[in-house]
């Protein structure tokens, strides 16, 4: 079986490439059947070889001797994982669109780039050769684009398509530019090869390669300040809102876990995505509480989740931030695709916290990761923990879910109760963080700087408070004010229309 290894990876995104070819010229019911069958049977694949993997650990799949030029598939644990969730969301969303677009003139067109795009990002996540990785980067931007122009009538729709194409461009050349450099520097674009010359002691020039890296990453995840195209998209049919906000906004995270080696030896890289994912998820989160729209809340709440998830590499947490990522698209697709049943549904008032509550919520917070952590060590001697800054964050949104739970009534009982589920909550992800970091080991990282590090904590104790305070802002000037500025992004998306408009005049035209 593992003989047929290099087909089954080259079929992985070869079935839906051929969908995405064919579906064009299909009636509408026939070419969402083929993309939605393609799709599966993609998935099913990427199980067989992540199974396969298991059995007999990682796989090159080359199909010359020249590796130093000849395009390559890597099968290995960062590999399996992404390219079995990329293949399972892209399965969900293309049967989910052939009910949401039932009666669009335009399904066979739309189906047809969704394939095209699903192929682009498994070639991403399974490439390992840097000029393919490049080639598939581009493609699935470009691809993208068009999914965004499903309606080209709209003025919104091309305006925000074109904000995306921009900065997408920015981030290639970012990613060009790195590519160059290896090559120049190691004289191969085969990552096998690169990553075995780095682990040897090569590390010429990866300080520049690192931070050109780290601004492809944070222009394709959508990073302060080039975020508000993402906000800006939500014309465009939910089921791709669902798999951009899942399976491609995470390709930064994903590019930063791949070639971590690299980046191992770049700490000046590393500090920059350090305070910029923690400077991008606390403004995310922020301009989240004062949305009005689902699925503007959902763009800024997957800015933040992105920040967050930059932090995490750029702390050298590789294993937390490809866990994250994972949990962050199962949840981020299933948002998008349940959003319409919000419709009608009656908003929750908001819980005043308060000044006692949050004083217990803080306490028994610390209190439940320190248990929580201690627990792991007598159960599971030497496994491999990352607090500090991770730990301060899960302390303080434990806190936050006591602190309600305290304040919603209910007496001694609701919080008990919440006390135990805060430990369980403590303890699954203490574990899920340990059990991800013994299962991808991650390349040998500098230390942070104590500077940085207090940064980060300032900033995430900040939005803690401010979360806390929200309830009272209608009650104060300042506080009002402020909701205004939120609920416009702090008019960032508006200076960039702005100078998009001069660079790019806005009309109706593709």
């Amino acid at each position: 079986m593992r003989q047929l290894l290099p087909y089954l990876l080259l079929a992985i995104p070869v079935l839906p490439l051929l969908a995405g070819l064919l579906a064009r010229g299909l009636a509408p019911r026939a070419a969402g059947r083929l993309a939605a069958g393609a799709a599966g049977l993609s998935a099913t694949l990427a199980a067989a070889c992540a199974a396969l993997l298991a059995t007999g650990g990682s796989f090159t799949a080359r199909w010359t001797s020249d590796s130093a030029f000849a395009p390559s598939l890597r099968l290995d644990i960062v590999s399996a994982i992404m390219v079995v969730l990329v293949a399972f969301l892209g399965a969900v969303v293309l049967r989910f669109s052939r009910a949401y677009l039932s009666g669009d003139a335009a399904q066979s067109r739309f189906f047809s780039w969704m394939s095209l795009t699903l192929a682009s990002v498994l070639t991403v996540v399974l490439s390992g050769h840097l000029l393919l990785l490049f080639a598939a980067w581009v493609t699935t931007s470009l691809c993208l684009h068009r999914l965004l122009l499903h309606y080209p009538e709209r003025a919104g729709a091309v305006f925000s398509a074109r904000k995306k194409f921009v900065v997408s461009r920015l981030g290639d050349l970012c990613l060009l530019a790195a590519a160059l450099l290896i090559h120049r520097h190691y004289g191969t674009w085969d990552m096998e090869t690169l990553f075995a010359a780095v682990a040897g002691g090569q590390t010429a020039g990866l300080p520049v390669i690192g931070l050109l890296l780290a601004g492809c990453a944070a222009l394709k995840s959508a990073q302060f300040p080039f975020h508000s195209w993402l906000p800006d998209t939500m014309e465009t049919p939910t089921p791709v809102s669902a798999f951009m906000h899942a399976g491609i906004i995470n390709a930064g995270g994903f590019l930063l876990v791949r070639l971590s080696p690299l980046l191992a030896h770049a700490p000046g890289a590393l500090n920059v995505l350090a305070l910029l994912g923690a400077l991008t998820a606390a403004f995310g989160a922020i301009v989240m509480l004062a949305q009005p729209g689902v699925k503007r809340a959902l763009a800024y709440s997957t800015i933040a989740q992105m920040g967050f998830m930059i932090l995490q590499c750029g702390l050298g947490a590789y294993a937390l931030a490809l866990l994250h990522i994972v949990a962050h698209s199962l949840y981020k697709a299933h948002a998008f695709l349940t959003a319409g049943s919000t419709i009608g549904a009656v908003p929750r008032a908001a819980i005043p916290l308060r000044t006692p509550a949050l004083a217990l919520g803080v306490l028994a917070g610390g209190l439940l990761v320190a248990g929580g952590a201690t627990a792991l060590a007598v159960i599971a001697p030497g496994a491999p923990l990352q607090l500090g800054v991770f730990g301060l964050v899960l302390a303080l949104a434990l806190a936050y879910g006591l602190a309600r739970a305290a304040s919603a009534g209910g007496g001694g009982a609701t919080i008990a109760r919440a006390a135990g589920a805060g430990l369980l909550v403590c303890l699954a992800a203490l574990s899920l963080h340990a059990g991800a970091a013994a299962l991808i080991p991650a390349p040998a990282k500098p230390l942070v700087p104590l500077p940085v590090l207090l940064a980060i904590g300032a900033i995430f104790t900040a939005l803690f408070f401010f979360q806390a305070l929200l309830w009272r802002a209608s009650g104060h000037a300042l506080g009002r004010r402020l909701y205004v500025h939120a609920l416009n992004g702090f008019y960032l998306g508006t200076l960039a229309n702005r100078l998009l408009g001069r660079l790019w005049p806005r009309h109706a035209t593709v």
